[in-house]
């Protein structure tokens, strides 16, 4: 009995490869573009997100500080009493403040409350806060720098005691309650050297 032949195995022809090598080729060439277009796209919007991120931290620490305001004055360095919240005036800071803490350990049932400043120098805006709420002369703050590019920030204070004024500084006036006294609202308007601009309003808790 007889087997059929076999056929013999027949390869590519020369033809053929460069066909499929050229194929490869332009293959490859339009991913390689496409994959750059990701990575120069991606070094693009990097710096940009990491920007926006940095932005709405800054503004969300601040909110978080205005919305805790809590009535207790302090002492600074040199015995003299600062009201419960201040800004404008011979304040060397933008915004400074007492505010709750209910993440710190309780005293007496009560949260604790810490001491916050925010400055804006050579474009950055920096974030203070005071170990101590009557400070001394040796008393230092822990300093972190929230945002670079800064050109201002312009807080406006509503007082709910004068027909709902609204006033650049804080507190409004002297009197008894100087001290102690809180505005019902606040807008902050957060201002980039590129020229955009950043706003938000804000009411504390404690609120009159």
């Amino acid at each position: 009995m007889r087997h059929p032949r076999r056929k013999p195995n027949r390869g590519f022809t020369l033809l053929e490869l460069l066909i499929a090598v050229a194929i490869f080729a332009v293959a490859a060439g339009l991913a390689y573009g496409g994959l750059r277009q990701v990575l120069a796209g991606r070094e693009v919007l990097l710096p940009r997100l990491a920007a926006q991120t940095a932005q709405w931290r800054a503004l969300g620490l601040l909110g978080a500080d205005v919305e805790q305001l809590a009535p207790r004055p302090v002492r600074d360095a040199l015995g003299t009493p600062r009201p419960a919240l201040e800004s404008g005036g011979a304040s060397v800071s933008l915004l400074e403040l007492t505010r709750r803490d209910a993440g710190r350990s309780l005293l007496a049932g009560q949260p604790a409350l810490i001491r916050v400043s925010y400055r804006l120098e050579d474009g950055q805006l920096s974030r203070e806060i005071w170990p101590v709420l009557d400070r001394v002369q040796s008393t230092v703050p822990t300093r972190q720098v929230l945002l670079d590019e800064v050109q201002s920030l312009s807080l406006e204070f509503l007082d709910g005691r004068q027909g709902s004024q609204w006033t650049s500084f804080w507190p409004p006036q002297t009197g008894e309650d100087a001290l102690t006294r809180l505005p019902r609202g606040l807008v902050l308007t957060l201002t980039l050297r590129d020229g955009r601009s950043l706003r938000r309003v804000l009411r504390p808790a404690a609120a009159p």
